[in-house]
């Protein structure tokens, strides 16, 4: 997918989210085995206790520590930091079919970088196990930030180190209201389905580009 050959500093830059684009992720594992655990049906009142725990995780402001020890109060289990961590990693499935393959494609004329809401635990075992985060050339995380997305500052923050000011090629989420925050800047962003949709898209924008070019 030739687009232009450029030095590295200026490639243009196609931004990812990460979970559900790059990788597949499953949260109901933890609700599954801490229901086993508890010996009953884990619903929806804790789903919803979780899902507020996640900002402040993945803004840096809590740890998996802090939730680890809230789980096991409530539900009166002895979860260890490590069976718990495990747990937690376990909510990653796999890489979304084709999306390395993509990247690959992809890499020699664009810069890759991921924007992701996401807490320590996670980054670090996404970028030991899975070979896809290899082919990134960067990525702005919440944990590290202290914000997360919808903040524009999250997206800011990404302008600012990788693209020199000037805007992204394209953005892909799985969130329709983090690729909306990304229009209101100004980005070429659309919700993503899967690899060949998201390829569809680049070389869409690939065409629009050489044509007003000539």
């Amino acid at each position: 997918m030739k687009f232009m050959t450029a030095q590295e500093h200026y490639k243009p830059v196609i931004v990812l989210d990460v979970g559900r684009v790059l990788v597949d992720i499953n949260p109901k594992v933890v609700l599954e085995e801490l229901s086993r655990r508890a010996g009953r049906e884990i619903g929806s009142p804790l789903q919803l206790d979780l899902d507020k725990f996640l900002f402040p995780l993945y803004a840096g402001t809590w740890s998996l520590e802090d939730i680890r020890r809230i789980v096991n109060g409530t539900l009166r289990l002895s979860l260890e930091p490590g069976e718990w961590r495990e747990l937690w990693c376990r909510i990653v499935t796999g890489e979304v079919p084709g999306m390395r393959e993509a990247l690959a494609e992809l890499k020699s004329e664009f810069r890759l970088v991921a924007l992701s809401n996401t807490d320590e635990v996670h980054w670090k075992f996404l970028l030991k196990k899975y070979p896809i985060f290899e082919l990134l050339d960067g990525w702005v995380v919440s944990y590290a930030e202290g914000i997360t997305k919808p903040d524009l500052a999250m997206y800011s923050a990404l302008v600012n180190r990788y693209c020199d000011d000037r805007l992204p090629f394209f953005y892909t989420d799985d969130t329709a209201h983090y690729v909306e925050a990304a229009r209101s800047l100004g980005w070429e962003a659309e919700v993503f389905t899967d690899a060949a949709h998201f390829k569809e898209e680049v070389r869409k924008r690939c065409t629009n580009y050489l044509e007003s070019s000539m």
